[in-house]
């Protein structure tokens, strides 16, 4: 009875760690780095999305980032926004005060449609590194997160990408502007970047902070 009861009480807790209905869309291709002769084709889309909870809205200090690199995919909206919205990372954010972001690769043919840069140094010859241009371009966006995600128009749920391109100043470490430029490095350290998949098990995942949530009450997979 105590492990039903468990799992009821975790139940309950879930309706308080609902997400919010709403995604910022940053314009990703902002955030790629200088051109330069190791790489070609950086394959990635326009736009990234990301989830900011609650606890996180007025500020990002105490919040951290979790970083979900999505598989080879159809590169089309409908079908990204349906595995932004159905992996119970959003809630699992939302009860952790933990930003969620969502590259997006665009990938191509030679690399599947949607897919990440997995083995193709034609494109990129440290495809396979921490300097390639793909991962870069992530590491761009979370350098300067609280201004990534201002500069960031948000939608509700099933909508997007935004229908227009806000004018984007990208500050670059030389201190120039411009859509080519490396952000700074260094500018977050309150945040603890997490790179990966969702966590190995479903909402209830070490939810431990707003919604009290405890291991016990984890549904294996």
């Amino acid at each position: 009875m105590s492990g039903a009861w468990t799992t009821i009480s975790a139940i309950a807790a879930g309706a308080l760690c609902s997400a919010r209905r709403y995604f910022r869309w940053i314009q990703q291709d902002h955030y790629l780095p200088p051109g330069r002769a190791s790489w070609s084709f950086a394959r990635m889309a326009p736009w990234a999305i990301a989830y900011v909870p609650t606890g996180c809205l007025a500020s990002l200090h105490g919040c951290r980032v979790h970083v979900d690199y999505h598989g080879c995919i159809a590169d089309q909206w409908p079908q990204r926004l349906m595995w932004v919205q159905n992996l119970d990372l959003n809630e699992y954010g939302e009860a952790n005060n933990i930003v969620i972001l969502y590259p997006q690769a665009k990938g191509d043919s030679r690399t599947g449609t949607g897919c990440w840069n997995w083995g193709f140094p034609k494109d990129d010859t440290l495809f396979d590194t921490k300097m390639s241009a793909q991962l870069l371009t992530v590491m761009n966006m979370l350098d300067e997160l609280p201004r990534t995600l201002e500069l960031a128009q948000e939608l509700p749920f099933g909508e997007g990408p935004p229908s227009s391109r806000a004018p984007v100043v990208v500050r670059g470490r030389s201190g120039n502007t411009g859509s080519k430029e490396t952000l700074s490095t260094g500018s977050m350290p309150q945040l603890l970047r997490w790179a990966g998949s969702r966590p190995s098990s479903r909402r209830a995942a070490l939810c431990e902070n707003r919604c009290g949530w405890t291991r016990t009450a984890t549904k294996k997979e």
